[in-house]
């Protein structure tokens, strides 16, 4: 199984944002976020390190598969931790 440190994750996409300054930020953590949830032994890694289990409680729509749970997780853990996007 692979592993995966979500402040690693974090800490890459800021200084990328800076170094790449994306027209639409947003956009690019989309994008970055979805090449991390990728391939199921990520998704699993990316759920266990962030200690997400919960298929319901979301504001992003029904969770139907393993994929848009760690994107969900993902993104929430973006979200609530990045310093480099304004709200």
């Amino acid at each position: 199984m692979s592993t995966f440190n979500e402040y690693a994750f974090l800490e890459e996409l800021e200084a990328n944002l800076k170094t790449d300054n994306p027209s639409d930020k947003w956009e690019y953590i989309h994008h970055e976020i979805d090449n991390a949830v990728m391939y199921y032994t990520d998704c699993l890694a990316i759920i266990g390190a962030l200690r997400y289990w919960d298929w319901q409680d979301n504001d992003l729509g029904p969770i139907e598969n393993i994929s848009q749970l760690a994107w969900v997780a993902l993104y929430d853990y973006v979200v609530d931790n990045i310093k480099s996007v304004a709200a």
